[in-house]
């Protein structure tokens, strides 16, 4: 039988790895909204994909910073994070309970 310990722990670190890449990500896009470079940070919160970024992203296409003001996409975005969220959220209570 083949030892399997290699193998899992480079899959684990790939996945430590990636999770800190998309952390590092947010951060960047963070920090440009920050600094009210709004079209940098629209660029990189729609990189990341996570429930935080498209709350980010609502708010910039509520205000119209760093990209188009559109009521429609703002909401739509909201909704789409709620979602990710609750789902995420559930995972992981799933997970706990196991």
């Amino acid at each position: 039988m083949k030892n399997i310990w290699p193998t899992l722990f480079l899959g684990i670190s790939c996945i430590f790895v990636s999770v800190s890449a998309a952390q590092a990500g947010f951060d960047s896009a963070l920090s440009a909204f920050r600094d009210k470079r709004y079209t940098e940070a629209a660029v990189e919160f729609k990189k990341c994909n996570t429930a935080k970024a498209k709350f980010y992203l609502s708010l910039m296409y509520s205000m119209g910073w760093g990209v188009p003001q559109n009521k429609e996409e703002s909401v739509a975005l909201m909704r789409s994070a709620k979602q990710q969220e609750l789902a995420e959220t559930q995972s992981v209570q799933v997970a706990g309970r196991q």
